[in-house]
């Protein structure tokens, strides 16, 4: 076994069975979870992790609006104010800005009954924000570089001006972000709104070349991200990399340690955040990743019951499209691994 990943894997057994010291890693007050790939676990993260703290303000800034989905099953029929909302006064003049958008997530599922945390919706025009800030950044360019800058900063850090104000109006010092897996329009302006990412990363190939794109549109002068920057230059940095999906090793003295395909893309992942680990907020690229089960059964019933893992135990069953769906044993692993990953964010 690699030295190079034997610290991260030492910690696992630990961490599964609800311990694990903590990573030393500096607390923020607001994240975006991120990766340039759909399909890898962001929004399932996401809504996992905003229960698990409390005072959030959560963000749903993809446009398929699924978060917006599991905190209010009725988000699609409904006529709200939404993200795209609050954001289309920056880009056109005339307009009047939003306020109190907000929604209290334990008034529409009810799992989150007693939770002082609130949600902002997501649209489906968000598809059209990516053109809509491409023109309103060309027209600044247009301007004498005094109003240019102004222009360009305001429209930079307006989902984080708007994130600001809500935040004052609900009383909630925490904001997560979940982010469409492409990063024009709202991802980019997301990155300027937070403090760091979390990248969850699936044990593929696909996802890992995803993450290296990620810290190449971090870092590369001609990457959309690094055209166009506000006046203070303000990068997000990396708080951590969740790696999903992970096998484990079937050998009966093993104690929840990686198998061996596993063990290969943690090698990855390890390289990618040793070679880019200016981007992160430590030095230490051990201290950056961490390993969580594929959520399979629980998984799927969270999905379609809206339900937090947390709330769930071994035995727990239900029907998805008229199939019975278990929870099994390992979901007090999974429970254990969620809790150790937002015990380090905040």
């Amino acid at each position: 076994m690699s030295k190079t990943i034997q610290s991260v894997i030492s910690r696992q057994n630990a961490i599964s069975e609800g311990g694990g010291d903590s990573l030393g890693l500096p607390v923020y007050g607001s994240y975006a979870i991120c990766n340039l790939r759909g399909g890898i676990g962001k929004t399932s993260l996401a809504f996992n992790l905003s229960y698990l703290t409390d005072h959030l303000l959560a963000v749903d800034t993809c446009p398929q609006g699924n978060l917006s989905y599991f905190y209010d099953n009725s988000y699609y029929q409904n006529v709200s104010t939404t993200v795209n909302d609050m954001l289309l006064p920056y880009l056109f003049n005339g307009l009047a800005r939003a306020s109190r958008v907000a929604q209290r997530i334990g008034a529409t599922n009810s799992f989150f009954s007693g939770k002082d945390s609130y949600f902002l919706p997501s649209s489906s025009e968000l598809y059209t924000l990516p053109s809509q800030m491409a023109n309103a950044i060309a027209g600044a360019n247009l301007l004498p570089s005094p109003q240019k800058n102004t222009v360009v900063d305001n429209l930079l850090y307006s989902l984080k001006a708007e994130i600001l104000r809500e935040q004052q109006e609900t009383e909630t010092s925490k904001c997560l972000i979940d982010t469409s897996p492409f990063f024009s329009g709202c991802t980019h302006l997301a990155w300027h709104a937070v403090d760091a990412l979390v990248i969850p990363v699936r044990t593929d190939k696909q996802s890992i070349n995803s993450l290296a794109l990620l810290l190449k549109t971090l870092s590369n002068p001609g990457s959309e991200f690094r055209r166009t920057m506000p006046t203070d230059n303000h990068t997000p940095k990396i708080q951590m990399v969740v790696l999903t999906g992970c096998g484990w090793s079937t050998r009966a003295e093993a104690r929840n340690e990686p198998n061996q395909q596993t063990k290969v893309f943690l090698e990855e992942v390890y390289d990618i955040v040793s070679r880019n680990i200016a981007h992160f907020t430590t030095n230490d690229p051990s201290s950056h990743i961490v390993l969580s089960d594929d959520f399979l059964g629980s998984g799927r019933i969270s999905s379609a019951l809206s339900k937090p893992i947390e709330l769930m135990n071994p035995g727990d069953s239900t029907r998805i499209n008229r199939i019975k769906t278990d929870v099994n044993a390992s979901v007090d692993k999974i429970k254990n691994q969620l809790r150790f990953i937002s015990k380090n964010l905040w």
